[in-house]
């Protein structure tokens, strides 16, 4: 099949994570694919791996926007051009924009949905599922059926995949201890951490708060931010006035985070309110590392409390410490979810996993407009 990825840009984090990492497996499959986007850091991935990335200019967050009808026709040129099988698209924008290309070229059109939307005007006018929808957890799914009425024969669940096998290295302690100078950490703390888009649902204050509780129990322990976004300034200017400058590392994006995660003892996953799934707790599981998460959205998909790590209620930093703790004291406890955790990665999130379940959803929307 000839599949172009819609997607409205291609920078690090879960939807142009998810984009990379499908169109790589496609292409795996012997499929002819291609990426539009408006770019980002992660084209070069997309170089990398043999596959065509077309610039489009589709930056906005407004349906109405000017630059969503001028992609509507150009998307469309570019389809008839390629003759394109199927169009699958990421993101909101790219959903209306894939939904309006494929009436006017006759193309089977696909969606994923990635997280929760919201019930307003552009979404009334332009509801734009495609005509099958990929939802990448069972919260994701039944926000789907339930709150926007999409009919369950159009909603496929198939969760977020990613490349097992990168994850699977188990790093020496000379290894470990020369990627902590190299992140500026010290050797002789012990790490947690989280990756994260600084936004304020993320919950990184939050992560502040509760090592803040944690270093009244453990006293050699830091806290690793790895992202970037508008709310750094903000987290930064709390963790100086906690006296917490000393105990948090920042660290820029990684576009590989294999490295950073070898280092990082506990993962923290605490978003405020709704997570579709998070690629990130999936990346740290298939790492290793036991998670510590608050109970939203789609993580309960992949946290089993008390298994593979701990769920607790959002915005509560107290509920943190406990669980933080006893991973880092108890040598048993870390051994037996860490284990727990890779199983589950391999058994449920497999990018192979993924693009077959992927791959039947294209086969039977091809044969449906046929």
């Amino acid at each position: 099949m000839r599949i172009l990825l819609l997607t409205t840009h291609l920078n690090i984090g879960g939807i142009g994570t998810y984009s990379v990492t499908l169109a790589k497996a496609l292409k795996e499959k012997g499929h002819e694919v291609f990426v539009a986007s408006s770019g980002g850091v992660l084209v070069s991935e997309l170089a990398a791996a043999g596959i065509s990335h077309i610039r489009v200019s589709i930056r906005t967050k407004s349906e109405f926007s000017p630059k969503v009808f001028r992609a509507i026709f150009a998307i469309s040129r570019i389809s008839g051009k390629l003759d394109i099988d199927i169009i699958h698209a990421q993101t909101r924008i790219t959903q209306v924009v894939g939904f309006f290309v494929s009436r006017l070229c006759g193309i089977a059109f696909v969606t994923t949905c990635h997280g929760f939307f919201r019930r307003n005007l552009g979404r009334m006018a332009f509801p734009a599922w495609g005509n099958r929808v990929i939802a990448i957890s069972e919260a994701v799914y039944e926000d789907l059926v339930q709150n926007f009425r999409v009919k369950k024969d159009r909603v496929s669940l198939i969760y977020n995949g990613i490349d097992v096998k990168r994850f699977l290295k188990d790093f020496s302690e000379e290894e470990r201890d020369s990627l902590k100078d190299h992140f500026g950490i010290r050797k002789d703390h012990s790490v947690i951490g989280t990756i994260a888009r600084f936004t304020p649902d993320k919950g990184h204050d939050v992560l502040l708060y509760a090592l803040y509780d944690i270093l009244k129990e453990k006293a050699n322990v830091q806290l690793v931010f790895v992202g970037d976004g508008k709310e750094r300034a903000h987290i930064v200017d709390i963790s100086e006035r906690l006296g917490l400058s000393e105990n948090v590392i920042f660290i820029k994006p990684q576009l590989n985070t294999v490295n950073v995660l070898s280092v990082i003892d506990v993962f923290m996953f605490t978003p405020r309110r709704k997570e579709g799934l998070g690629i990130a707790p999936l990346e740290a599981l298939a790492s290793g590392k036991p998670v510590v998460a608050t109970r939203v959205g789609g993580i309960s998909s992949i946290i089993e409390d008390g298994v593979n790590g701990f769920l607790v209620e959002p915005s509560r930093p107290g509920l943190l410490v406990e669980p933080a703790i006893r991973l880092l004291k108890d040598k048993g406890l870390y051994q037996k979810m860490s284990q727990a955790g890779r199983e589950i990665v391999i058994e449920k999130f497999s990018v192979n996993g993924m693009v077959e379940r992927v791959e039947s959803v294209y086969k039977e929307v091809r044969g449906e407009i046929k």
